[in-house]
Formats: structure tokens, sequence, C-alpha cells
């Protein structure tokens, strides 16, 4: 009876070693997700981090490229080829509206996690809007710099070409920016979001907040190309 008695003990505590070794995972486990995302999820940012550093690597050297071939070469040139490059006023005003996008996707990634759904689907509508009104004011305004290249006769200008085609790039990557946006506000007025699915709003937000960085850096190289044509 003793020897019996004995082994239950043993076997008793064996049972409740294992199960306290289980509630440590578990415990574990509910607050990684709670401080932070599922595998999946966490997976899923880390190839949108990887993919938004490939594209970072190729925008960042057309730009650096394109100050570079500006300074060095545009400055032997007269005449029409060295002409002053001028941007659209609309580039400044669609500057503001990117602003606004970004900070809305942001607003509504913010309300997910605490569960404000009414705030989210409001922040993706106006944030679509304002990338649908960003999206015409680029059009227009690389209609308006053609125009003028075409006017002034410099659109063989290889600076001035090359303007027209940094900036038709930078539109078409806005264009699948949309689209996603466009998602995401569909997803929202079917409540897929919440303190637990906040992935697609994330991803959203970083792909725009990337745009945001470009467009300034570019804008910022544009000034410099104003400086070395005058």
């Amino acid at each position: 009876t003793t020897l019996t008695l004995r082994r239950f003990r043993r076997a008793h505590n064996r049972q409740a070693n294992t199960v306290d070794a289980a509630d440590v995972v578990n415990l574990k486990s509910s607050e990684n997700n709670r401080g932070g995302m599922l595998a999946s999820d966490r997976r899923a940012l880390q190839g949108a981090w990887l993919f938004l550093a490939a594209l970072g690597v190729f925008f960042f050297s057309s730009i650096i490229l394109y100050v570079l071939y500006v300074f060095m070469r545009t400055k032997e040139q007269t005449g029409i080829d060295a002409a002053q490059l001028k941007l659209p006023p609309l580039f400044v005003l669609s500057t503001v509206v990117l602003l606004g996008v970004s900070g809305l996707i942001e607003l509504a990634y913010r309300s997910a996690r605490r569960d404000r759904e009414g705030v989210v689907k409001s922040s993706l509508i106006v944030a679509t809007v304002f990338a649908l009104i960003f999206t015409g004011a680029q059009s227009i305004g690389m209609m308006q710099l053609v125009t003028g290249m075409l006017k002034s006769g410099s659109l063989t200008n290889g600076a001035h070409a090359f303007t027209f085609v940094m900036i038709l790039v930078h539109a078409l990557h806005v264009v699948g920016g949309v689209a996603a946006l466009g998602i995401c506000a569909i997803n929202a007025c079917r409540d897929k979001y919440d303190h637990e699915r906040t992935i697609g709003l994330r991803l959203c937000g970083l792909y725009w907040h990337f745009l945001d960085v470009v467009w300034f850096c570019m804008m910022l190289a544009f000034f410099a190309a104003n400086l070395a044509l005058k």
C-alpha cells in the first residue's frame, strides 16, 4: 500500500509539472499575441519590409542618378537644352493630399487596434477619396508638364525627360497603392478589422508612408534641378 501511494504521488507530481509547463507556454503565447501579432502576420510584415527595401533601392538610386545627371551634364548646355524646369503647382497640392492619405490610414490602423470600427471605416473611405484626388492631380500635372516641355521645345532635354519618367514611375506605384487602399476600405465596411486583425492596414500604411518619403525626395531633387538649370 505504501509503495502504491508513493507511485501515485510521483505520477501526480509529474502531471502537475506538465500542466504548469503547458500553462507557461500558453501564457507566453497569449502575451506574444497580445503585444505583437500572429506568426503569419509577422512573416507578411517581414516580406513587406523586404519588398519596400528593394523598391527603395530602385527609387533612391534613380533619384541620385537624376541629381548627378543634372549637375554634371546640364551646366555644359545652353539655350533650349538648359531651359529651366518648371513643375506644375498641382504637384504641391498633391503633396498635401498625399500626406492626408498616409495620416488617415495611420488613424484607421490605430483605431482598429482599439476596436473603433466607425473611425476605421470613415478614415479609410476618406483616404480612398484623397488617394483618387492625388492620382488625378498627378495625371493633370504630368499633362501640364509635357505641354510646357512641348511649348518650350525642351521635351528632348535629358533632364526634363528624366523628370517626367520619374514622376510617371511614382504615379504607377501610386495606382497600386490606391487598389490596396480600396481593398482595405471594402474590408473595413465588412467589419474585417479589429484589435487582432490589423495586418492589412499595417501593410497598406507602410506602403503609403514609403510613397510619401519617395515623393518628398523626388521634390527635393526637382528643386535641386531647378537651381542647376537657372
